[in-house]
């Protein structure tokens, strides 16, 4: 089996479970912004209400078992409301903005950038004490309502930008797809979110042909 058949393997079981998010990205950032999705050709929002911000996290926290471990100051409590849908919807607006200009190679706009630093600046690196005397790293956050689903994501956006091989990130090249993903092959030659939408790709690109041929 192939790179690119475990990846599409591993997809596959993630599609057996109950939940309308993709997981495909390779990256939580990537995944925030997997959350918008195209059905039929037209656009779907994923991310409606704050009962579906609580089903993406808990996801999302069972597919990126190794995020960011965010604490907030004051032992203070995550809040699933419309001010943490907007302000994640916004972070995602802005993610959608980088990477595609990182793809294209552009310059990202400012006020993608600044969005992202916003969340940013609410963190901080830690060490907490645990009851067997080990020193344990973690991040705080200053926004005690919103900053455990708001920084982790910041935080793997960071990375992304700053420290991996940006010619890994692509957006699916089934021009019907807008999903964003990172490869992990050892090939580095992914260009499909999935072999679903490979497929379907090809598909559409023998019918042109066809009809060209045709006409």
């Amino acid at each position: 089996m192939n790179d690119y058949d475990r990846t599409e393997q591993n997809s596959a079981r993630e599609n057996i479970e109950e939940t309308p998010f993709l997981f495909r990205g390779e990256a939580l950032a990537l995944d925030l912004v997997n959350t918008e999705i195209m059905v039929r050709g037209k656009r779907r929002d994923l991310l409606m209400t704050p009962e579906d911000v609580v089903s993406w996290w808990r996801a999302a926290c069972h597919h990126q078992p190794q995020k960011d471990d965010v604490r907030t100051e004051n032992e203070g409590e995550t809040v699933y409301d419309l001010a943490l849908l907007h302000a994640l919807i916004t972070l995602r607006t802005a993610l959608r903005g980088i990477f595609s200009a990182l793809v294209e190679e552009r310059t990202p706009g400012k006020e993608d950038l600044s969005v992202l630093n916003d969340v940013l600046s609410t963190g901080y690196p830690s060490l907490d004490l645990t009851e067997e005397g080990n020193l344990l790293p973690v991040y705080r956050t200053t926004d005690t309502r919103r900053g455990t689903v708001l920084l982790p994501v910041a935080l793997s956006a960071l990375r992304l930008i700053h420290k991996s091989d940006r010619k890994r990130l692509h957006q699916c090249d089934n021009g019907r797809c807008i999903l964003f993903f990172y490869d992990t092959t050892r090939s580095a030659t992914r260009r499909w979110c999935s072999l679903g939408c490979m497929d379907r790709a090809r598909s559409a690109r023998r019918y042109e042909q066809a009809k060209q041929e045709k006409s």
